[in-house]
């Protein structure tokens, strides 16, 4: 389904009117009041927080957010021994930023802190956002999209509920016995409840899935509101975060530096391990690759991730790398637009179809002719095609020197050393080389691509990549990446390359032909490619580690001796206690690992986070094991 945003009109008044979204939280006798009275005093806030170390609050409904900026206040000023508050919020049809701003003028007193929630309102693209503020203490993740799709796909322990105030008569699919079900799933022990709504159908559905609910006063122009808790008991959440919070990570490519600082963020202990001297010394060497997502018409699991990866990766690097002067022959990354051509005519329908298919905003993805791409990419270019105006390039190398270099006294580089062996102790895990004890810690995290499979049982198979490099001033006017059957970078600040071959086999050495291959690619490409001499230009060779259904490798590894059916779930199956991965990236690597490496340091970290199950799933490194389970059946 595409995302539909919404809209609200402004009373006389200047307190937001539309049915959509101001009757539950606004009114002229004190809204914002209301609104802390409703949900925080019905969920027992702040003190509900005041002996947690984190706290969960799940809401049906952001709106305008002014729950959650009245939470995010009470929090600021009563928080306790809190050290985490996680605010989830589920909205099918989210408010633009300038509608926001609008609307947020009503409550001056939340001036400050909506200005911040604003200036990181994200793209309108379904799926899950993040937004951090506070330092990290206060972490918002947005869902875009209907309420029970999203309840299905969120797995996290909830404390407490803001329940949307919408009465049955208005939006009667807020009401499904599906809904009621998924809190039952999500709430965790007494969790507590709050909504305006006191209609018969919702205190049923609430109390035949395990809530006490009660009839209260209500406020201003609303007689009465309804606060529940939870009555079970019974729900163990499993924790992943082990006592000792310290980690070896294999591998310090893009996928291994970025998962050390996600993790060394939330104060972990972390070795990083890599056999060459320096970082990023296989795929993720290249001078730079192209950052854009991968969209798909039929939205599929590949798509959906790689769509999610992208928007969170463009904002997490452009924060982790901050410090990096630009412009300059230093950068990091750019990420200023990309291109993406059309083959044919056929593909250029398909592209079309996608974009009004999912109604992207244009400031996402949209259609630009040929002579407006060209315009763009200041050279002639051989056909239409997609720009993403977020999109750019990244460079390996840079990006995994500077994350390391803020990591602190809690990273150890462990450089020189090829780990050849992993062993389980009564403690941990110990890494070899081997006879050479390189390190003792509580998890092992695999992100040395191909190689993972020397050391554990992965479908990795690896990919011979050939890219040619491109000197400053190669070609002059190109000033955004290209891509169509290939790539072409800039040909500035030491990045420029063309790229890349594909084949499968361990040759190191560059060859003429693919180098040739590569040139060739230019005419595909720009209109008018230049005239470039082949034996002069140079070459890199490396290898990417691909997986058979093109989906990475997150996760936990599953356990040699483990024994299942084929009816078995992922989460049935038995696992290596302590020993994950993040690898099988293939050519996707600069867009996927930022966002991978986030997702498991925060599973790691036992934190409720912004990746559905289904997704979870997808990549999950025993899948393999299990469909070839059912195949033989």
């Amino acid at each position: 389904m595409p995302l539909v945003p919404g809209d609200v009109s402004i009373g006389e008044n200047g307190i937001p009117a539309s049915p959509g979204y101001g009757d539950i939280y606004h009114s002229a006798d004190g809204g914002l009041q209301q609104t802390r009275h409703v949900f925080l005093q019905g969920c027992d806030l702040p003190g509900g927080w005041q002996k947690k170390e984190s706290f969960v609050i799940l809401e049906t409904g952001f709106g305008l957010g002014l729950n959650f900026l009245a939470t995010w206040q009470a929090f600021r000023e009563q928080p306790g021994q809190c050290k985490r508050l996680y605010f989830i919020s589920i909205e099918k049809h989210p408010l633009t930023c300038a509608t926001l701003d609008s609307c947020h003028a009503a409550w001056p007193e939340l001036a400050t802190l909506a200005q911040q929630l604003r200036e990181q309102w994200p793209t309108l693209v379904a799926g899950y956002h993040r937004l951090s503020f506070d330092s990290g203490r206060v972490q918002l993740t947005l869902i875009f999209e209907d309420a029970e799709t999203a309840l299905k796909q969120l797995d996290a322990s909830i404390d407490a509920i803001y329940l949307d105030g919408f009465s049955p008569s208005k939006n009667p699919d807020i009401w499904s016995a599906s809904i009621y079900l998924q809190l039952k799933r999500l709430a965790g022990p007494g969790a507590r409840l709050g909504t305006w709504c006191v209609a018969g159908v919702l205190r049923q559905g609430l109390q035949e899935n395990g809530f006490i609910v009660e009839r209260k006063q209500g406020f201003g122009h609303k007689k009465e509101r309804l606060e529940a808790v939870f009555s079970s008991t019974s729900r163990a959440t499993p924790k992943t975060r082990p006592s000792n919070k310290s980690a070896a990570i294999i591998g310090a490519g893009i996928a291994g530096t970025t998962l050390a600082q996600a993790l060394i963020q939330r104060g972990w202990q972390v070795t990083l391990i890599e056999r060459h001297s320096d970082t990023a010394q296989g795929a993720s060497g290249n001078p730079a690759g192209i950052v854009r997502p991968q969209l798909a018409l039929d939205d599929s699991l590949n798509g959906r991730l790689s769509r999610q990866a992208f928007l969170h990766t463009v904002k997490q690097i452009s924060i982790d790398t901050s410090p990096i002067s630009r412009p300059s022959s230093h950068n990091s990354h750019a990420f200023e637009g990309v291109l993406q051509l059309s083959r044919d005519e056929d593909n250029a329908e398909h592209m079309q179809a996608m974009l009004e298919a999912h109604r992207y905003p244009a400031a996402f993805a949209h259609w630009l002719t040929q002579e407006e791409a060209g315009d763009l990419a200041g050279v002639p270019l051989a056909a239409a095609g997609l720009h993403f105006p977020n999109g750019g390039w990244l460079s390996g190398p840079r990006v995994c020197s500077a994350l390391l270099a803020k990591c602190g006294t809690l990273l150890t580089r462990n450089f020189t050393h090829n780990a050849t062996e992993i062993e389980q102790t009564p403690n941990g895990w110990r890494v070899w080389e081997r006879d050479q004890m390189l390190v003792e810690s509580a998890v092992v995290i695999l992100t040395n691509a191909h190689d993972a499979a020397r050391l554990v049982n992965l479908p990795l198979t690896p990919v011979r990549g050939q890219i040619t490099m491109l000197p400053d001033g190669t070609l002059p006017g190109l000033n955004i990446p290209v891509t169509r059957e290939g790539y072409v970078l800039p040909t500035q600040h030491g990045i420029g390359n063309i790229g890349a071959s594909f084949a499968f086999d361990d040759d190191p050495t560059p060859r003429a032909a693919d180098q040739q291959a590569n040139v060739a690619r230019l005419s595909r490409l720009l209109q008018l490619p230049p005239v470039l001499g082949v034996s002069s230009l140079e070459a890199r060779v490396s290898f990417r580690a691909a997986t058979p259904d093109r989906l990475p490798l997150v996760g936990p590894i599953m356990d040699d001796a483990a024994r299942f059916q084929p009816e078995s779930l992922l989460s049935d199956i038995q696992r290596k206690t302590g020993v994950y991965a993040l690898t099988g990236l293939g050519a996707r690597g600069l867009v996927w690992a930022p966002f991978l490496a986030e997702a498991l340091a925060a599973r790691l970290d036992d934190e409720p986070w912004h990746l559905p199950r289904d997704l979870w799933q997808a990549i999950d490194p025993a899948r393999f094991s299990l469909r070839e389970r059912r195949r033989k059946t």
